[in-house]
This record gives C-alpha cells, sequence and structure tokens, in this order.
C-alpha cells in the first residue's frame, strides 16, 4: 500500500520549502533590478531600441518585473502571477542574452550554464506558481 504525502508533517515540510524557495531566488532579481537602475542608461542601450528609445522602456519594464515580481515572492502576495511573470522575464531574456548557439567559441560555455541555469529558475518558478506561496504569506486563500 502506499504511503500517503499528503499528511500534516509533509504540508508543513512543503510550506517551509515554499518559503525558502521564494526567499532564496529573490536576492538575484533584487541584485539585477537594483544594477538596472543604477546602470540605467547602459542596460537601455543593450535592449532594442536602445537608451532614449524603445529600450529605455524595456529596460524600466524588466526593473519593474524584477523588484515588483521579487518583492511579491518574498511577501507572498500575488505569488502566481509574480511566478509567472519571472517565467515570461526569465526565457526572454534567455534567448536574448544567453545564445550560446550564437555565441563567438570563448563565450559558448559561459552562455550554455547561463542558459542552463536559467533553465532551472524557469522551473522553479513553475513550481511556485503550481503550488501557490504555502502558508507563510501575507496573503492566503
Amino acid at each position: 500500500m502506499a504511503s500517503s504525502d499528503t499528511g500534516p508533517v509533509y504540508n508543513a515540510m512543503q510550506d517551509r520549502v515554499l518559503l525558502a524557495a521564494r526567499l532564496l531566488v529573490t536576492p538575484l532579481f533584487i541584485y539585477s533590478g537594483i544594477g538596472k537602475i543604477l546602470a540605467f542608461g547602459v542596460t537601455a542601450s543593450r535592449l532594442p531600441g536602445g537608451e532614449g528609445g524603445f529600450g529605455s522602456f524595456l529596460a524600466a519594464g524588466s526593473i519593474v518585473i524584477e523588484l515588483g515580481a521579487s518583492l511579491a515572492l518574498i511577501l507572498g502576495i500575488w505569488t502566481r502571477c509574480a511566478a509567472l511573470a519571472l517565467i515570461v522575464f526569465t526565457v526572454l531574456a534567455t534567448l536574448m542574452f544567453h545564445n550560446f548557439w550564437a555565441s563567438p567559441a570563448p563565450a559558448v560555455t559561459a552562455q550554455t550554464v547561463n542558459f542552463l541555469k536559467n533553465l532551472g529558475l524557469i522551473g522553479l518558478f513553475a513550481m511556485i506558481a503550481a503550488f501557490g506561496p504555502g502558508a507563510y504569506a501575507l496573503r492566503r486563500k
């Protein structure tokens, strides 16, 4: 007979793991968002449309997504929406900046590692979107 994994011990562990996942993934995006603020012109210039054009709009949107979604994950509010937004953001950033298949030979390994790391982040965000924030959240059902 299969053991049940829906008991109180399992749920408590799942809640702790979801909290840890939310808290451990956010520093990367907070750091990146603050970095974009501090080097806004450089960030915008690397994006389609460049600084002063569409690139500035994309850079501002990136900052809002990275910092806003991170805050939502930390607090456990709008968690599923934040995770979905970070999935879309990470997919786009991965395809734009970690395209190892088009990188010069010396950069292929580094870009491949970053591409694969981002796949793991996408998987983590998918799990958070599927399971929600767990018990440790400001906003619960």
